[in-house]
């Protein structure tokens, strides 16, 4: 056969894979705040008087978190331990490329985010420590109170599912997951206090919401 006719013959499947990577490295971007807004980013405005000191140098990763945003970045970060156990109990069991790069970007963006969040509430007066179960009404959307992983229920079902249908049974819990912390984060907007955590809430809102946006459009939605 001839060698060129071949070449011809696989290449118009490139540019589909091509696009289909490009979706997702789109949403990694979407979901870390690089492609949230056109133009150069803009600097941080300055905490109101009432909220917590910079440290010197302008660099807020240190500051303490308002009273007020305490119990959603504890929530937050419920949530994300469970979306990174969700990621964890997929390893190796994705079938869909896509769908394997779409959550290898979500796990890295959570991670990131997760490590933001837990400075902050390190620097809480209370030092960040998890409040008792029922602490919070924001888990009522997410029906659980941190509970611990081993019982989650979304986790069992990926457990169970059979290699034919996991891809199908990953999306659906993404989905529902994903769409809560849409519900967390928007929540949460018109009450923030920090500049840094009403900006979080902000981009974990339109972030999740891109990658609801994705996964519907996957084969296995």
């Amino acid at each position: 056969m001839d060698p060129a006719l071949t070449r011809r013959r696989v290449r118009p499947g490139l540019p589909g894979r091509a696009r289909r990577a490009a979706l997702a490295l789109a949403a990694l971007l979407v979901a870390t705040g690089c492609a949230a807004d056109p133009g150069p980013t803009a600097p941080t405005p300055p905490a109101p008087p009432a909220a917590s000191a910079p440290t010197p140098g302008g660099d807020c990763a240190r500051c303490a978190p308002a009273p007020a945003d305490v119990p959603f970045l504890r929530a937050m970060v419920s949530h994300h331990d469970r979306t990174r156990a969700v990621a964890a109990a997929a390893t190796g069991r994705i079938t869909d490329v896509e769908l394997r790069t779409l959550v290898a970007a979500v796990d890295v963006t959570e991670a990131d985010e997760l490590a933001t969040m837990r400075r902050w509430l390190a620097a809480a007066p209370d030092g960040g420590a998890t409040a008792p179960a029922g602490h919070h009404p924001h888990h009522d959307v997410q029906g659980t109170q941190g509970a611990a992983a081993t019982a989650d229920p979304d986790l069992a079902r990926l457990r169970a599912a059979p290699a034919g249908r996991f891809d199908a049974v990953l999306v659906e819990v993404l989905t529902a997951h994903q769409r809560a912390a849409v519900t967390l984060a928007r929540a949460h907007l018109p009450v923030a206090v920090g500049p840094e955590v009403r900006d979080l809430a902000d981009r974990i809102a339109r972030s999740r919401a891109a990658q609801l946006r994705l996964l519907a459009g996957l084969p296995a939605a």
